[in-house]
């Protein structure tokens, strides 16, 4: 895996580097959903084959193509909005978000958008964060997904974590 040293370490509150729970738990499920949909490329799929670790890197891939997505004016408060709204289902994620993550997160984002201790928090443009969020392929949103759930055990600021996960520059 490749290691940004710009990047602020991802530690939880003992000082180890921060789980990937999510992706840990979730990834083969993804990615077996995905090799019959044709999302991932026969490259892609064999290095997922052939090194169990490998979807670390491939998932950080994604993130960061998802990342580039974010108008950088905006990204922080996108960011801190989605994190605050996309309540990362753990326990209750199952097929019905294997097909579209990006488009369950925007509905996500529009059904937060109507509660007002949300929408006032930071200022976010929430139309701009559900179109984000559907632009996203779904490999990318899976990334994001991983990316918002470890944020929450990174040991730092808000939005020191959200950049040492990788979700902002």
């Amino acid at each position: 895996m490749t290691i940004d040293v710009l990047r602020p370490p991802a530690l939880d509150r003992d000082g180890t580097l921060a789980p990937h729970r999510f992706l840990d738990t979730y990834h083969r499920e993804f990615i077996e959903h995905h090799r019959v949909t044709g999302r991932l490329n026969q490259e892609q799929l064999q290095a997922l084959d052939d090194d169990p670790h490998f979807y670390l890197e491939f998932f950080a891939q994604q993130l960061a193509a998802a990342c580039r997505a974010w108008n950088p004016e905006q990204a922080v408060v996108l960011t801190l909005t989605l994190c605050d709204v996309i309540d990362t289902p753990i326990v209750r994620f199952d097929h019905r978000w294997w097909p579209h993550p990006g488009q369950t997160m925007a509905t996500m984002v529009r059904t937060g958008a109507m509660v007002a201790h949300h929408n006032e928090r930071w200022r976010a443009d929430w139309n701009t964060l559900a179109v984000v969020c559907e632009s996203w392929h779904p490999e990318e949103a899976f990334a994001v997904l991983g990316a918002v759930t470890r944020h929450r055990v990174v040991a730092r600021d808000r939005v020191t974590a959200l950049q040492a996960v990788g979700l902002l520059p």
